[in-house]
């Protein structure tokens, strides 16, 4: 829907004082539907009378956005014709009258499009059209986003002043003062998200007022970037990749900082740790005894994944940088960008860009850089058999159970979904069409297939904009502002799946059921401009969702008569801020 429709945002009302149109007279109440996308229909009203003057004027109200109206402005009606405009959202409206329809018919513009639309007159709003019913359209207090599904509009490449929002209440919202990383991780009733400098840290006991508490700067907390996580009451923090920002000798980069977040408000300092090579992001396993490091060149497919046993807090102990093992037993080097870990450690999911097993990226060099080395169908996913770790075994190793082909190379998690395992990840970035989740089918590990895709409309080539300098230069590996593209991926429940969490930087924060693999829908989303890029997490007790944007960390929660609609388990009010 245009954006003029979109400003006009208030509680559903009816159109009040009636009258009968006749015949080219612009006065009364009119009705018609815009269809924005595929899967969004809107009504317009146009309420249009006469002052005592003879001029008139009028109001346009989006109905199935529950909104009071906005003032109608250049108002003209002559030769059968009628046009308006609508300043609040610099829309306007041209149309003729059409004897045989008994309605004017015409055009909405608005943001540089423009949509046909048809004005029949109408006493009262009729019922919703299909696909604006709670479970699959626009509820009370929706503010959608303008154009395309997850289409950055021009101008609209920043934080908004109003976020745009479909079938979620905000909760809580705070401003990150030292900016936010790419990633966040949670304990208890607590979020961390890296920034510049060093790991903010957020209590979110009151989700309706979350409240930053504290920075850490200790070595492995600055400079973060996205090598963050905790479990079981270990937060783990370590310096991104390279360097520290504030760091002039390299040689003082790749520290980790382990902390205790058993009173999560105030993280303990354990231990200080430093890599033997940098890593790019870690994971703590969970049950908090070890902390694993990903190690990767995606350009060459070297690296590995760095392990260090933490279960003695004095004396860490490093276990060694794994490959991947063959079953003939042979070993090779690959470049994982992101790991997750099932509940008993016997089993890693690696995302994984490259290697040198000769088994991913056929046929494509790995340099220099292009979308077929680094984009969506890059890489994808190994399923490691990690016992030897898990069971203390001496000289342990990572052994290869099954390789999902272009399953998503960023960051798998695991999801259960109607009962059959399956891991959600996605590639990262890129120009037009971006990257979007995929859906692996794991229930035979030797195995895995890729069973399904969730792609935005703007994640379909047809509807990308011509390349612009730097998405020519970058050969379409680096995408401009604006563009949808996936980051990290989070599920509701990785042992009864139901709803994906899927950050799509400038398009915000997308919402989708997933109980049907190969049919993933969008159910909802909070877009607030700026980039979105961190995990996301679901909170089962109350049904809220954190995540953080450029512009803060957000609680927000699906609307309930949406979670009744889709047979979602009910969940502890909260009060919502509106």
């Amino acid at each position: 829907m245009t954006r003029t429709i979109r400003c006009l945002a208030a509680l559903m009302m009816l159109l009040a004082s009636p009258q009968t149109a006749f015949a080219a007279d612009p006065k009364g109440d009119w009705i018609g539907p815009i269809e924005v996308n595929a899967s969004t229909r809107l009504r317009l009203a146009i309420h249009i009378e006469a002052h005592d003057n003879g001029e008139l004027k009028g109001t346009a109200q989006s109905i199935d956005q529950g909104d009071a109206g906005a003032p109608l402005a250049e108002i003209v009606s002559a030769d059968d014709g009628l046009s308006f405009a609508v300043p609040a959202g610099a829309g306007r409206y041209r149309g003729t009258w059409d004897e045989g329809q008994k309605a004017w018919v015409g055009l909405w513009s608005q943001a540089g499009r423009s949509f046909p639309l048809v004005l029949k007159a109408a006493a009262v709003p009729p019922p919703p059209l299909p696909g604006t019913s709670p479970a699959t359209g626009t509820q009370s207090g929706d503010r959608l986003e303008p154009g395309k599904q997850g289409e950055t509009m021009p101008g609209e490449a920043r934080t908004l002043p109003q976020p745009y929002s479909k079938g979620v209440h905000l909760v809580g919202h705070t401003a990150l003062g030292d900016g936010v990383g790419s990633v966040m991780t949670w304990a208890g009733h607590c979020a961390y998200v890296p920034g510049r400098s060093g790991v903010t840290v957020i209590d979110v006991k009151d989700p309706r007022a979350p409240k930053v508490v504290g920075l850490l700067r200790e070595k492995g907390a600055v400079g973060a970037g996205e090598t963050i996580h905790a479990a079981s009451g270990i937060l783990a923090a370590s310096v991104y990749a390279q360097v520290r920002p504030d760091t002039p000798n390299p040689k003082d980069n790749g520290w980790l900082a382990v902390y205790d977040v058993s009173d999560c408000a105030k993280p303990r300092l354990m231990l200080e740790y430093k890599w033997p090579e940098h890593v790019h992001t870690i994971t703590v396993s969970p049950n908090g005894r070890r902390i694993y490091g990903t190690v990767l060149s995606p350009f060459t497919g070297e690296g590995g994944i760095q392990v260090l046993d933490i279960a003695d807090r004095t004396k860490p102990r490093f276990l060694g940088k794994l490959g991947v093992t063959r079953p003939d037993g042979s070993t090779f080097e690959f470049a994982p960008h992101a790991v997750s870990i099932s509940a008993d450690e016997r089993r890693i999911y690696a995302g994984v860009t490259a290697s040198k097993g000769a088994d991913l990226n056929r046929g494509i060099k790995l340099m220099p850089p292009t979308v077929q080395s680094l984009g969506p169908d890059a890489g994808g996913i190994y399923i490691l058999d990690n016992s030897d770790i898990a069971r203390g075994r001496p000289e342990p190793r990572m052994r290869l159970i099954g390789t999902a082909q272009h399953a998503g190379w960023h960051s798998p998690v695991p999801a259960n979904i109607n009962g059959v395992p399956h891991l959600v990840s996605a590639g990262e970035l890129m120009a037009c069409p971006g990257s979007w989740p995929r859906i692996t089918n794991i229930a035979d590990e030797k195995n895995p297939r890729v069973v399904g895709h969730f792609r935005l409309q703007m994640n379909m080539k047809e509807n990308c904009p011509p390349p612009d300098q730097t998405e020519i230069a970058s050969t379409g590996i680096v995408g401009r502002a604006g563009t949808a593209a996936s980051h990290w991926n989070d599920v509701d429940s990785a042992v009864k799946t139901r709803l994906g969490l899927f950050p799509f930087i400038w398009a915000g924060l997308r919402i989708v059921d997933l109980r049907d693999p190969p049919k993933p829908v969008e159910i909802a989303y909070f877009k607030p401009g700026g980039t979105c890029m961190t995990r996301a997490r679901y909170v089962p007790d109350t049904g809220h969702i954190w995540f953080a944007c450029q512009s803060g960390f957000y609680a927000i929660e699906l609307r309930p008569e949406l979670r009744a609609s889709l047979g979602l388990p009910k969940v502890r009010a909260v009060t919502a801020r509106q």
